[in-house]
Formats: C-alpha cells, structure tokens, sequence
C-alpha cells in the first residue's frame, strides 16, 4: 500500500470519527463543528477525548452543572472588575479579590469533579449497595456482614450528598455573581450609590468561606466508624 493510500485511509477515519464527534456532540452547533473539525487531523488522539467526554455528560446532569457554574462565576467576575476599574466603588471588586474568589470557585469544581467521577466507579453504585443491604436482610445474615453493608451503603450516600451540595452551592453563587455583575454595572453608568452593591458583595464573600468551609471539611475525610457485631 502506498504512502497515498495510507493518506486517503487516514482522511476517511478522519472524517468517520468528525461526523461521529459532531452527532454525539451535547454543545451547540458551532462547538460541536469546531470538536469535529478537530477530529479530522487529529482523530486518534481528539475522538477518544471528545466521546468519553460527551459520554459522561449524556450519563449524569451533575457535572456539566458545576462546571457551567464555575464558568458563569468566572466570567461575571471579570465582567464586574471591569465595571469597577477606574471608578469609585473600585475597592468593592478588586482584581485581587475576583482572583480569590476564582481559586475558592476552581477547587470547589475540582472536588465535585473528583466526586462525581469517583461516584461514577464500580463499587459506588448507590442502588446495587441498596440492593445488596436487601438481599442481606432478606437473607437473615448476622450483623457484622449486615453492619458493613450499611455502612458502605451510608458512606455512597453521603458521597453523592456531598457532590449535589457542591453542585447546588456553585449554581447559587453563579446567580449571586451575576447579579453583583449587573448591579456594578448599573451603578457605573447610571451613577448610582453602591449601597445595595455592598450587600451582595459581603454575600458573595460569605458563599466564597462557606464553599471554603464546605471543601475543608470533605479533605478531612469520613469520620471513623465502629462495626458492631
């Protein structure tokens, strides 16, 4: 086979795994043909990525959500240090200050990230540890072997719990951003007092501790449990 055919084969899968990428493809169209047209010079490398990817988002609502969130975050941010630049109400979102909010906002996306990729593994199926609990009761089986389950039933539980707080917490703080964004803004160009900016930015900042708080608290890890026989 000469180098030509070998080219033409290359193009074709090219093209096979970009028409694959583009109707599996979640994002709109624009994205979606941007991630094909990729796949064309690049497929054995850009299709495997781009498929798993879309995969996991198509399996489960979680991840896409916190990770929109973070973006919508960031992006609100910059918007309102520049709404602030050069003004009076400069000090109420420094550059300084987006900066830390970003990295809070960053390692809470990557702890819900790890969280639900975790979740997403054998053995941490919420409804198969539910199951096997039930066949263990049913079965009359001594407490020790009863007591395990549970456990590992409770701790999936509060696994998932955790990733949804984080989830839920990203989504809010997005909103709340976004109105501190407008309401910068506003007072920008309408020449309005900062008052009620002042009350979103202390919110802001308390959401910011509590994720904080919140991801602190998960890197200690579970508290220990005893088995009771």
């Amino acid at each position: 086979m000469s180098l030509r055919d070998l080219a033409a084969l290359y193009l074709l899968a090219g093209l096979a795994c970009a028409v694959a990428v583009y109707r599996a493809s979640l994002e709109g169209r624009r994205r979606a043909a941007l991630s094909a047209a990729l796949c064309v010079p690049l497929w054995p490398i850009w299709a495997p990525v781009a498929l798993t990817s879309t995969s996991a988002r198509g399996e489960g609502g979680e991840r896409p959500r916190a990770a929109s969130a973070a973006a919508r975050v960031q992006g609100a941010l910059r918007e309102g240090v520049d709404a602030c630049a050069g003004t009076a109400f400069e000090a109420l979102l420094s550059r300084e200050a987006a900066s830390r909010i970003e990295a809070e906002v960053a390692r809470a996306a990557a702890r819900h990230a790890e969280l639900d990729a975790l979740l997403r593994r054998v053995g941490f199926d919420e409804a198969a540890a539910a199951e096997r609990v039930a066949a263990l009761e049913q079965g009359g089986a001594g407490g020790r072997a009863l007591a395990t389950a549970h456990l590992h039933l409770d701790n999936i539980r509060r696994l998932r719990a955790m990733r949804d707080r984080d989830a839920r917490a990203l989504e809010e703080l997005a909103d709340l951003v976004h109105a501190l964004r407008t309401q910068l803004v506003l007072a920008r160009f309408a020449g309005s007092s900062v008052e009620g900016a002042s009350g979103i930015v202390s919110e802001v900042w308390a959401r910011v501790e509590g994720l904080g708080v919140a991801i602190g608290g998960q890197d200690g890890g579970a508290p220990e449990a005893s088995i009771e026989t």
